[in-house]
């Protein structure tokens, strides 16, 4: 085993340039640029100037349509298989979601992310961000701290994914599982979902994804995840039922007994093929960002 792990990042994007820029200045402060791989959704895509020195790949656009975007994860494995051949670990995610460890840990993220060596997949604990706007109405500065104007988060078992790979895996729709048996739920690594970190913004890029899934008709089999389908009420509504459960609560960001029930509830779905863990409730309760997190993001 090397004594320096090669490990690689790797994302997709199409118009998203916030999100994009965020996850290139994570990654750049912990390896290289030239393991920072995009995937350009387009050949009208043009990579931003801050993306200097990562690896870029332009592809063709893929008309929506049936089976649209699992055909694009099967794309995206088998290209974190192809890293594989190089790399020791793959960590593939989508842009709007940060690795980072727990700085109570002592642990340094590469460091973390090595163990995958050992163990063939990692699944980091997922925080999603939200946007209390009761509570933080301001608007996002790009130049400070996200975790600093956007304090709080909710659980979501949804975006623990296997997504930290040293051996070849099959991911469902949206990478939530995998096809690898094993469940790895690291104790120091926490997946940030940023999705909800700003309401207006979330808006614009529902209003985008609405757009492009209006090249199909409403009676073709699935598309894209259900994300994608929701409507500006429905998340004017979500965002609501957060506010509506009280004010966010202090946590230690140990979540044992969350952890419990995920790891506990481990089981294959046999209709799939693929593995998930098992589901916790109340996600609409919100939680306070430990002060040690608020610089990391």
């Amino acid at each position: 085993m090397a004594a320096t792990p090669s490990i690689a990042f790797v994302t997709m994007v199409r118009d998203d340039n916030f999100f994009l820029r965020l996850w290139v200045e994570h990654y750049a402060r912990h390896v290289p640029r030239q393991h920072l791989f995009i995937l350009l959704d387009g050949f009208d895509q043009t990579p931003p100037d801050f993306t200097a020195g990562c690896q870029i790949v332009t592809l063709p656009r893929s008309t929506p349509g049936p089976g649209w975007d699992m055909r694009r994860w099967k794309m995206l494995a088998d290209f974190n298989a192809a890293l594989l051949g190089r790399f020791d670990v793959v960590v593939l995610n989508d842009v709007d979601e940060i690795i980072v460890p727990d700085p109570a840990s002592g642990i340094s993220l590469l460091d973390a992310l090595a163990r995958a060596r050992d163990v063939g997949v990692i699944t980091p604990f997922a925080v999603e961000v939200v946007h209390r706007y009761d509570i933080c109405p301001d608007p996002l500065d790009p130049t400070q701290p996200i975790l600093r104007q956007r304090p709080h988060v909710r659980l979501n078992v949804a975006y623990a994914k296997p997504c930290i790979t040293a051996v070849p895996v099959r991911w469902n729709l949206g990478g939530h599982r995998s096809d690898h048996p094993l469940l790895d739920l690291d104790p120091v690594l926490f997946l940030f979902h940023l999705r909800f970190v700003d309401r207006d913004m979330l808006l614009a890029r529902q209003t985008a994804r609405h757009t492009i899934m209006q090249a199909t008709r409403p009676e073709n089999p699935v598309v894209a995840g259900i994300g994608w389908t929701k409507s500006a009420g429905e998340i004017e509504g979500f965002l609501l039922s957060l506010q509506e459960k009280g004010a966010p609560a202090e946590s230690d960001f140990q979540f044992g007994w969350q952890r419990r029930r995920m790891t506990t509830g481990w089981r294959k779905d046999e209709a799939s093929g693929f593995w998930q863990m098992g589901k916790i409730h109340n996600r609409q309760r919100t939680y306070e960002i430990p002060e040690r997190f608020r610089d990391l993001i």
